[in-house]
């Protein structure tokens, strides 16, 4: 365990577990914003599963979880789709008083994930990532 706030206590964490789960269950706004992602997580899932067979078939075996990078390119993609997804969610739901109508439609994440602002937005990101990676390099 990482921390022992509740010692042995176990009971506290379970009631602390459940009324967070009861107000997430009743939220419409978070039930919403779940059933909007689930299906992401499900496909990224079924593709790591995909991975690892491939792993598996290359001769990798558990070397392939093993890989630092791995993991971090996964907790990024998994980051990447609970923010994007939870960002769509709250768009489609939210309405502006004046709002200026554009030839796009918000609603759709690709939409979103293909907008100019967007795509440039990430390759700023990834220019900065690897700048940090390329100056914090050992020589």
């Amino acid at each position: 365990m990482y921390t022992k706030i509740f010692s042995n206590n176990h009971w506290i964490a379970a009631l602390i577990g459940l009324i967070i789960g009861l107000f997430t269950l009743f939220t419409p706004a978070v039930t919403g914003a779940i059933i909007a992602i689930a299906p992401w997580f499900a496909l990224l899932f079924v593709f790591v599963m995909l991975i690892g067979v491939a792993g598996n078939i290359f001769g990798a075996g558990s070397e392939l979880t093993q890989f630092p990078a791995f993991k971090g390119i996964l907790f990024t993609i998994i980051i990447i789709i609970f923010v994007v997804g939870i960002l769509g969610y709250v768009r489609n739901q939210i309405s502006v008083p004046e709002e200026i109508t554009e030839e796009s439609d918000f609603s759709k994440i690709t939409n979103v994930v293909f907008h100019p602002k967007f795509i440039g937005m990430v390759f700023v990101m990834i220019v900065s990532v690897f700048t940090i990676a390329l100056l914090t390099a050992k020589q």
